[in-house]
């Protein structure tokens, strides 16, 4: 019954692209999303703990238009909308969801997207769900962007300019200054995802480049990177956030994030902007000091240290899985990141910075990545 599914596996295993669940148990992480360290912080444990007591609840029990929107989450929004400079907010259950309902709720078979070719999977899927046209631009490529627009632009009654902010492979930093210019000249809303750039680069790219954004701009995020909880949220004008609370399927027919997770983004979201600026310097510094250690062992890798994403650039598939192999024997965890997350024969292992890493841990790092 099931033969064509163990056949279509067994290809997918012959392109060395066969995935596995694998609980890490007992090895140094040095790959997950959390370069703050908030994941790990005992005063949002015991801040979570305390007020769940309180209120004597874990989950929302409901969407959020039934009865799973709260005053916490309510909380939560306002301190999201005032931390990117917009003026409302709306929390989703997760980032996934958080693109999939924003896209599909703003296009449709009218409208189009402009979207950079690197841009995360839930973007991609976004777009799919709108049915709006869409036009993929070369990774960063301004010029090809505009072009796209003089062509098709007037074809179209509204237009979306998508990208990333930083690049969630790469860790590169999107050209802010011409999407803003470009999206201007084509009267087209810039839609810029901040998942690996919120805290990490200041409040966010426009924090980054000492920008504000403007009107045109909607802003989504996730709350399970920097913020080291679980979640994800869109900060735009009133108007944008009012259409998406009654046009976003994925929110409204989702159960509101539970408390335990609105509770631990609000505390670290706290502790973020009262110290933003002390933790961005030393998350640079610490970037800085780990791409030290893997260009000193001979690795190809990025150049700056803006983001806290550092790829070390393999290539094959197979050389890819072998070193995060020959890692987990060093009792290092690394993952190696294959197509179709990454174009294929461009593997990497992705490597992150992060705050909440030890100088045993990096010393762990350096000897690890000497032995190769």
């Amino acid at each position: 019954m099931f033969r064509h599914f163990e056949e279509e596996l067994n290809v997918i295993k012959s392109q060395k692209l066969y995935r596995q669940r694998s609980t890490v148990k007992d090895k140094k992480i040095f790959c997950s999303n959390d370069y703050l360290g908030m994941a790990k912080n005992e005063e949002i444990v015991d801040y979570v703990t305390q007020h769940l007591r309180k209120i004597n609840t874990i989950g929302a029990t409901g969407s959020s238009l039934v009865s799973g929107y709260t005053e916490y989450h309510e909380k939560l929004e306002h301190i999201l909308s005032k931390f990117k400079d917009k003026e409302d907010c709306i929390v989703f259950a997760s980032g996934y969801c958080t693109n999939i309902g924003l896209l599909q709720a703003l296009g449709d078979e009218k409208d189009a997207f402009y979207s950079d070719k690197l841009n995360h999977a839930s973007i991609i899927d976004g777009i799919k769900l709108s049915k709006a046209s869409k036009y993929i631009y070369r990774h960063s490529n301004m010029e090809e962007l505009f072009g796209l627009l003089e062509k098709t632009r007037k074809n179209h009654r509204r237009a979306y300019i998508v990208s990333d902010s930083v690049f969630s492979m790469e860790g590169d930093i999107a050209k802010l200054k011409e999407l803003v210019e470009i999206s201007k000249t084509f009267e087209a809303y810039l839609i810029l995802d901040e998942a690996h750039a919120s805290a990490t680069v200041g409040k966010g790219i426009f924090d980054f480049y000492g920008l504000l954004p403007e009107e045109n701009v909607i802003l989504m995020g996730t709350l399970s990177k920097a913020i080291g909880s679980q979640g994800g949220f869109v900060c735009a004008d009133k108007i944008v956030i009012d259409y998406l609370v009654n046009k976003a399927r994925s929110y409204i027919f989702s159960t509101a994030l539970g408390l335990p997770m609105v509770l631990s983004s609000i505390r670290a979201l706290e502790l973020i902007t009262a110290n933003l600026n002390m933790y961005t310097k030393a998350l640079r510094q610490r970037t800085k000091t780990i791409l030290n250690i893997v260009k000193e062992r001979g690795f190809e890798t990025k150049d700056d240290c803006n983001s806290p994403i550092i790829p070390i650039r393999i290539g094959k598939e197979d050389e890819a899985t072998a070193l995060k192999d020959k890692l987990l024997e060093k009792n290092i965890f690394i993952q190696a990141i294959r197509y179709p997350t990454v174009p294929k024969n461009k593997a990497i292992l992705r490597l992150t910075s992060s705050l909440s890493y030890t100088e045993e841990d990096m010393n762990c790092l350096h000897m690890a990545l000497k032995s190769l």
